[in-house]
Parts: structure tokens; sequence; C-alpha cells
């Protein structure tokens, strides 16, 4: 039985090896199609000639000599050679601008036309009865070989033709193809220094000097030529990626990229205070200690605001206290099992729904709010710039600051390799239990004592987790988890898609096939996959999720992400300890009505598992809220964050 399952085995493995070498070298030929186009465009017609033509009956010189345009056919091989040459001379030594725009496309057409002009004229005058006179006194085979010309010439010029306008379709696209891979695939320094324009929502926040490999750049060009060069070798430095909001600190062995968002005062321009450029010179960490003020002077400058809400989508099987939060338009509830509760919406009265909190309240507790920040978690792929269009709002209408972090293998954070962290006597820093501790110091180093955790996708599991290792073991960092808001979040699904763990795990050409593979695999799955409404999904959005995918050892991060991706799947145990820990922290879920990859039901079976929970379905949107629905996101979110800092208010003003 033993033996039985070896040859099993191996016969599994080689069946395995046999389609993974047949996928490469199918793709191979798809890649290099113009090229294989080519060789079988002069490989037929030298076959077909055989058949028509006795090739081997005369040498070089008679051939020539007996030539006619008029009666031979051995030209027509002789066009396929020309043309199939100058197709694949030029496409060997086009780029990818050249293969895009213009001259490879228009050289094929040029040349495909031509050829087709040149043997229409022929057929239409081409003849064999004068050849035929000449040889009938040579012998009957040879007449008889020679008869065979009045079939040889249509079909050489069918396949010549059928060869030209192949030639044309493959060149056209190979264009388009260039074309989108310029337009999506590919960042340059100035497409990723025009997409900063992006960012200009958020407020200007003087940043720490952003960390460098070596000496900084003496001058503008040299930085330029630096960062032309890191393009080239597809790899740019961090500090072309980051901008005038990019924040870095130490944490835990990493240099941590981080944004933060401050309430109450508007967005600023390049000219407006001259705060900003006497604070430029601080290091993190005091400007972090200076926060709590900063925020009190922006909450004593902006008026109070009032939230009017009047319908909600609310989960009623806990009878919670917590307000119930907005979902803007109407919802299409999927149909539900016995075992999950229904859900239905309910008009409030607005009086209920209003939520003021009292300027004496606010003044007497200014230095506690100070320590109340909200943590944005990114999820596969994401990073600091996926939280873009509701940082600001949300920390406007929360009155508290937001931050968002890099999360290690994304975005601007330091990619640390094996050899780094086993020197350093670190722990793995791709590891969920690791960024665990990394969430709660970066807390800490920014002086947030209370949090409220908003995790999208598995950064939703680490949120989970986090609040897990406040409530059940002694707490270093003096950080308190407030609540936990999950976006599209699942426990028990693998967030890296098969095929980039297929790539992840080979060798084969790592540099130069398996990375643009992978490239542009996760940028798949990131965008396309997770938007219900792809007409939201522009080029400027795409650069924006692949810009961090060009930072110098992403792959190997990722490679490492990859080895743990089974970390997301929690067994029933765990899962069974994560609810059980988190039982007495307001928890809200929200879910894309339209996601694809996280089901609607699977989110309701989900928020029924935790004791204090809401849950909010958002009609016509993906697995992205944040990108996709903003605006719904956050009139979701909102009112749950209010009414947890109103509690938090009113126990602290009862407390002094």
């Amino acid at each position: 039985m033993a033996r039985g399952g070896q040859c099993f085995e191996k016969l599994r493995r080689f069946v395995r090896m046999v389609f993974f070498v047949g996928t490469l070298v199918a793709s191979l030929l798809v890649t290099s199609l113009p090229v294989l186009i080519a060789v079988v465009d002069v490989l037929v017609p030298c076959v077909l000639i055989s058949s028509f033509t006795c090739v081997r009956c005369y040498g070089f010189k008679e051939h020539f000599r007996r030539y006619a345009f008029k009666s031979s056919l051995t030209d027509i091989p002789l066009v396929s050679v020309i043309r199939s040459f100058i197709i694949i001379c030029v496409y060997s030594i086009c780029d990818g601008p050249a293969l895009s725009h213009g001259p490879y496309l228009g050289t094929v057409t040029l040349s495909s036309s031509i050829s087709i002009v040149l043997l229409s004229v022929k057929a239409c005058v081409f003849t064999v009865n004068s050849q035929i006179e000449a040889e009938t006194s040579v012998s009957p085979t040879r007449q008889r070989l020679h008869l065979k010309k009045s079939w040889g010439m249509p079909v050489l010029f069918l396949s010549s033709v059928v060869f030209a306008l192949g030639h044309t379709v493959v060149a056209y696209r190979t264009s388009c193809r260039a074309r989108r891979k310029l337009l999506f695939h590919r960042v340059d320094p100035e497409a990723v220094l025009s997409c900063k324009n992006v960012f200009s929502g958020y407020q200007k926040v003087p940043r720490s000097p952003v960390p460098s490999g070596g000496r900084t750049p003496k001058s503008d060009s040299e930085m330029k030529c630096r960062a032309f060069g890191a393009a080239r070798d597809e790899e740019l430095p961090v500090r072309l990626l980051s901008d005038s909001e990019s924040l870095f600190l130490t944490c835990q062995g990493l240099t941590l990229h981080y944004k933060l968002s401050l309430p109450g005062s508007p967005p600023l321009n390049l000219s407006s205070t001259s705060l900003l450029e006497s604070s430029s010179i601080c290091s993190t960490s005091s400007m972090a200690g200076g926060l709590s003020k900063f925020s009190r002077n922006l909450l004593s400058m902006s008026p109070k605001s009032q939230r009017q809400l009047y319908r909600s989508y609310s989960n009623q099987f806990h009878s919670l206290s917590l307000h119930a939060p907005l979902l803007d338009g109407p919802v299409t509830t999927p149909l539900l099992s016995d075992n999950i509760p229904i859900f239905h919406l309910d008009e409030i009265c607005e009086a209920d729904e209003t939520i003021n909190l009292e300027s004496s309240s606010l003044e007497q507790s200014l230095e506690g709010v100070g320590q109340v920040g909200i943590v944005l978690i990114h999820g596969f792929g994401g990073g600091v710039f996926s939280w873009r269009q509701v940082m600001g709002s949300l920390a406007r209408q929360s009155n508290c600051t937001v931050a968002a972090f890099d999360r290690p293998g994304w975005g601007l954070t330091s990619r640390l390799r094996q050899e780094d962290w086993e020197k350093k006597e670190l722990p793995n820093p791709y590891k969920l239990e690791s960024q665990v501790d990394l969430l709660l110091s970066f807390c800490s180093e920014i002086r947030f004592s209370s949090v409220v955790l908003i995790g999208h996708d598995d950064g939703g599991l680490l949120a989970l987790m986090a609040a897990q290792r406040v409530q059940t073991s002694m707490n270093s960092f003096n950080v308190t988890v407030k609540g936990v808001i999950l976006l599209n979040v699942s426990l028990s699904r693998e967030v890296v898609p098969s095929f980039a763990r297929i790539l992840l795990h080979t060798s084969l050409g790592k540099k130069h096939l398996v990375r643009p593979l992978l490239r542009t695999e996760i940028t798949q799955v990131v965008n396309r996959h997770s938007w219900y409404d792809a007409t939201k999904l522009t080029s400027e959005v795409l650069t924006l999720y692949k810009a961090p995918l060009y930072v110098e050892g992403w792959d190997e991060a990722l490679h490492e992400i990859g080895k743990l991706s089974s970390e997301t799947i929690l067994s029933a145990k765990n899962e069974e300890s994560l609810l059980q820990a988190v039982k007495d922290i307001p928890v809200l879920v929200i879910a894309g009505a339209e996601d694809s990859l996280v089901s609607m039901k699977y989110c309701q079976a989900m928020a029924s598992k935790f004791v204090n929970s809401r849950l909010v379905a958002i009609s016509g949107c993906g697995h992205l809220p944040h990108e996709e629905c903003p605006n719904a996101l956050l009139a979701a979110i909102s009112p749950f964050i209010s009414k947890l800092f109103s509690v938090f208010v009113q126990s602290f003003v009862s407390g002094t």
C-alpha cells in the first residue's frame, strides 16, 4: 500500500509538472506571438513550394536564369522571408513606447500591405502554359510536376495573404497590450509625482526627515538622476513616493510610515501658515507629544456640529444602547437562514438621533479627548493612500485625530529581510502577532491612550487581535480599545490569491519573469476584482496601488507575507477565544452588498457571533467601501464613533 501510495504521489507530481511546464510554454508562445507568426510565415511557404515546384531539380543559378515573374513560384516564399525578417528586426529593437505608438504597428502594416499588393499583381498575371510547353519534351514526370502549378499559385497566394493579415492582427494586439502596460503597469517618476495631487485632501502636517539608505543628494539634479536610475531598475526610493504629509517613526525595529489628520482645521495650502515651517525641524516624537495641545486649539476654533440622522440599518438581536448606524439609501437584504437575525430599516426620530456634545463637557475634558484617536488599518495590497477619501472628513466629524499607517510589506514602511530581523533578534514583522505589538506600540508612540480601530479585510482581523491582546493580557502600552469597526472582514479567507501564491513559491526567473507577473496579479486582485462600479477605477487609482510595489525589497516582503497567508484563517478554537475576548467591546461590521470576495451572507453570520455588534450593508458597493463609497461609509461610521466618544466624555467628566 505504501509503495502504491508513493507511485501515485510521483504520478501526481509528474502530471502537475507537465501541466506547469505546458502552461509556461503556452504563456511564452503567447508572449512571443509576433516572433512565432514570423517563423511560421517562413516555414509554411518553404514546405508548400516543394509540392508545386521541383526545388532540387536545378541549382541556384539555374533557378535564377529560369525565373519569370509571370510563371515562377519561387519568389512567393522569398516575399514571406523578407517580410518576416523586417518584422522581427523592428520588433526586437522596439521598446514599450515604440510598440504602443507607431513604429512597430506601422512597419508591420506597411510590409503586409506591400506584400499583398505585390502578390495580387502576380496572381493576376500568372500563367503556367508557356513553362509547360517549354518542358514538355523533358519527361512526363517533370510535366506532371509543373502541371501542379495551376494549384500552387492560389494555395501559396492565400497562405501568404493569411499570414500578412495575421501579422497585422498580432501587431495590433501587441500594440494594445503595450499601451495598457504603459498605462497601468509602468510607474515612472513623473507619473508618481503627478499622483501626489490625489492626496491634496489631507491636512498639511510637517513630516520628519525621510529615512534614506545613503547620503542625501546634494542637489535636485542629483536626486532626479537617482530617481530615474531607480525607475529603470523598477525600484524607486522612498523619498520619491513620500509627500509633505508623510511621517516616519522607528517602531519595533521598523521605520513606520504614517499620516495624521487633525480635527477642526481646514486644508492647508503651501503658503498657509508659518506654523508648519517652524515645526518642520521637530522630530516625530516631539510632534506627537504636542499633538494634544494642537488638537485643543483646533477644537476650540471649530464650531459645534450637530448630526441629524433619519434612517438606520441596525442589528436588533442584542438590544444595544449604541446608536444604530446610518445607511445612505435603500438596501436590498438577501434572504437569511433561520439562525441569522433579521435586519430591517427603522424610522428614527430626529431628537433621538441627534448627537450633541455640550461645549462645557468638551472644555472640561479636552485633555482626555486629546488622547483619543482613530487608527485606520489597511488590508492586503492597501496602504495609507487607500484612506485618502475618508481620513480628513472622519477627523472633522469625530473631532479627534485620525491616524493611518503602512503595515509591514506595504506602502512606504521599511521592508526587513529575514537576515535583518534575525540579526537584530527581532520577531518576524510580517506575522500578525508581531503586527499586533506594532499596532499597539504605534498607538502609544503617537500618544493615543484610547482608540477606535478601523480595519479593512485582514486589517480588521489585526484590529480584533489587538483588542483581544488589550483585553486578555497585561497591557504594557497603556492603550485602551474603545471600539472596533470591520470593513469587509472575513475570519476564514486567505487574502493572498492562489495564483500569487504559486508565483511566490517559484524561483524561475524571479527577477525578470515572476516580478512583473506578481505585480500585475496583486494589482488585478486589489482593484479589478474588488470594485463593483468599474467606472470609478481610474488610471490614477491604479497607479496609487501600483506605486508601492516599486519600493526596494517589495517582492521579498511579499514572499514572506505569502508564506504566512494561512494566518488569516482562524481555527474554531482561536475564533471562539477571539470572540470571547472582545465580547465587551462594541463592534460595527460594514459589508459591501456587492462584494465578490467577502459575501454579504458571511458578514451577517459573523456579525451575529459578536455579543456587542451592529451590521451595516452598503448597497452598490464592492470590497473597497473607503474607495468606492466613501460618503456612505462615513455616514455609517460617524454615528457609531460619536456615540462611543460621547460615552467616553461623559464618563471622563463624571470621573473628574
